[in-house]
């Protein structure tokens, strides 16, 4: 088992992250199905929207009482729309809901079960930064770029639909391995990875 990395329970923002645990009505396989689905998520949506995958991991987590599992993603600097990067956040949600309902368990309050609020954090704080505001709750603001979140969730379910081959194969090996780096991913799946942006090749020379 590979060491978990620093700052493992919170998100690139910082933010506390979610932890799925043991001791809802799913079993233990299929919460490690559910923690790595959301975090395959986020790398195949990225991916799509040019955004170039670093590492990922899936693993479980020590803690005092009990069993839990957690992931996280972290990205190069990459070259993306603020609603790729958007759509990016919700992916880890939605396909968890996805999967759930698949299961034939999905009741409404397995939206708890799922539901991934330091995502839509990130998102909401990340698109911000650049004049793309995202609104949780009423209208998107009049007179800027924007959209309402449900909207972003409505938009990157088509993605998560037209990538869920993509995204539990990569599911699969994540379990298997519980840490990936982008490149890792690229083997997978052959293919090249996104280029980094201009900025962080020069960082890097």
């Amino acid at each position: 088992m590979t060491a978990l990395p620093e700052n493992w329970d919170r998100d690139n923002q910082g933010n506390p992250k979610r932890q799925a645990s043991w001791g809802s009505r799913l079993d233990v396989e299929q919460i490690v199905w559910l923690t790595a689905v959301h975090e395959a998520a986020h790398v195949m949506v990225g991916w799509q929207h040019g955004m170039r995958v670093r590492r990922v991991w899936s693993r479980e987590i020590p803690t005092e009482v009990g069993r839990s599992w957690t992931g996280c993603v972290s990205w190069d600097l990459s070259c993306t729309t603020s609603l790729g990067y958007a759509k990016m956040c919700a992916a880890g949600e939605r396909a968890a809901a996805r999967y759930v309902k698949e299961l034939g368990l999905w009741e409404p309050e397995d939206i708890d079960l799922v539901r991934a609020d330091h995502d839509r954090l990130s998102a909401v704080e990340g698109c911000g930064r650049f004049g793309f505001h995202i609104a949780v709750d009423g209208p998107a603001p009049h007179g800027t770029a924007g959209m309402r979140w449900v909207e972003v969730i409505e938009a990157t379910d088509i993605d998560v639909d037209t990538l869920w081959a993509d995204i539990t194969a990569l599911t699969r090996v994540l379990i298997e391995r519980e840490d990936m780096t982008g490149q890792d991913v690229a083997d997978l799946f052959h293919r090249n990875l996104p280029p980094q942006a201009v900025a962080e090749q020069g960082a890097g020379a």
